[in-house]
């Protein structure tokens, strides 16, 4: 363990503070030549070395933090600002010195502290929290998110949970509120225009912060109402599907067939895929229960196309983050709705296709432990939904395909296709299965 000094523990900040100063205006303009020296801040084109480049967005590190990326005008070579992966190179070796002494050691404790007797419990214990904040009170907001993520690191949260929760404390310091003052968070997360469903995360990332930083806070309750999604109609989905890009299209294909959350496909491998018996091995996230499910003969030949482009991945790299992959189905979706004049299209995204399967896997089964065993829930309470909206889809509907069986045969194919056995007429069988 390394302590640092307290000039020293604003670093990792101070750090990270460079990487968001602006070189140029916000739009993917030209930048204008700049003369090469220490104070330059246009990089050169490291193919041909020409100083003509665009702005060409940025890139999500691992950490949480932006690299700026540049497009030559010369050669068209897109490249990272070299500048910028120093600096974020820098950074991570700071935070694995950042102090991690106890808040309750010698030197943080306030010894010339008195409290009048007459005071009440509630009053003492008030006082007490504003201290402790108020001598954590160190070094900029930035420094200490930055510890906050580490602290969440050591304490086993995934990558995801300390992206979204660092994302948040970040964008409340960033519109006014203080850390160390809990009614300055209240403020400002009951002013933005959020769903209660994500002030409630908020409330959560700042008592996980506070647990950190030893303060406590009457913590405030949004209440939440689960609204039913769109469940959109199956050739929908085919038409989304076969509009976009063929990486695009086997993920969508993927989540549609196995009914498996987006990040469990997207942390897929190829050793999950056994092409031979045409399965695929889902390692759960959320804490749920793994599972293997049936691949079709059309998604096994669209996986046989996919380049391997990413080692043992399937659609990315162990660093690489959802975010931007999500990014670029939004512009495929757009593209195809605006496409085939169909704006329900729209509101399709990773998660609308579990709804999907969930719900049909119901229609067809009426059994709700088989579709918590696909799904992979633990608690039955959550499988509920799909009840509800099979019920909601298909409420009234009493259009059925009827067939007859007339020898041991036809049973077993109407059976393997999915149809009831309903009643015997004059020796023979009648099945019916609803149509979808």
């Amino acid at each position: 363990m390394v302590l640092l000094s307290e000039s020293e523990k604003s670093s990792p900040s101070d750090i990270f503070g460079s990487l968001e100063k602006p070189v140029i205006n916000a739009q993917c303009k030209s930048v204008p030549t700049m003369t090469s020296g220490a104070n330059s801040q246009i990089p050169s084109c490291p193919r041909c070395r020409s100083s003509r480049v665009w702005r060409d967005a940025k890139r999500n590190t691992p950490s949480g933090f932006e690299i700026q990326r540049w497009s030559c005008r010369d050669c068209g070579r897109r490249f990272s600002d070299p500048n910028d992966t120093q600096r974020v190179k820098e950074a991570a070796r700071a935070v694995e010195t950042v102090d991690t002494k106890s808040l309750k050691s010698g030197d943080g404790i306030v010894i010339t502290r008195q409290i009048c007797v007459t005071e009440t419990k509630n009053l003492e214990a008030e006082q007490q929290n504003t201290e402790v904040l108020r001598r954590n009170e160190i070094g900029e907001p930035k420094g200490k998110i930055i510890e906050y993520a580490w602290w969440l690191k050591k304490d086993g949260k995934s990558d995801s949970t300390i992206r979204g929760r660092t994302k948040i404390l970040q964008i409340l310091t960033k519109r006014g509120a203080n850390l160390y003052d809990p009614e300055s968070i209240k403020d400002a997360i009951a002013k933005q225009p959020w769903s209660n469903g994500r002030k409630n995360n908020a409330v959560d990332a700042y008592s996980s912060f506070l647990k950190m930083a030893g303060g406590k806070w009457e913590a405030p309750l949004y209440q939440t109402v689960r609204k039913i999604p769109f469940i959109p109609k199956e050739t929908e989905i085919d038409q989304l599907i076969a509009g976009c890009s063929l990486r695009m299209a086997t993920f969508l294909q993927l989540l549609k067939e196995t009914g498996a959350r987006c990040g469990e496909i997207w942390w897929l491998n190829w050793s999950d895929i056994d092409f031979e018996s045409k399965v695929v091995n889902i390692s759960p996230e959320k804490n749920s229960n793994p599972r293997v499910t049936h691949l079709s003969n059309k998604l096994i030949e669209m996986l046989n196309h996919l380049p391997r482009n990413y080692g043992e991945r399937v659609f990315s790299h162990p660093h690489m983050l959802i975010d931007n992959h999500t990014v670029t189905f939004q512009r495929q979706r757009k593209r195809i709705a605006h496409k085939i004049g169909n704006p329900r299209l729209l509101k399709i995204h990773f998660h609308t296709l579990r709804y999907w399967k969930g719900t049909m896997l119901y229609h067809e089964t009426k059994d709700m432990y088989y579709v918590m065993m696909r799904l992979g829930h633990k608690n039955i309470k959550n499988t509920l939904l799909y009840v509800q909206l099979e019920e909601a889809l298909f409420q009234g509907e009493t259009s059925y395909i009827s067939k007859v069986a007339k020898n041991e045969k036809d049973i077993c194919s109407l059976v393997e296709a999915g149809f009831e056995y309903v009643t015997e007429f004059e020796g023979s069988k009648i099945f019916r299965k609803r149509k979808l």
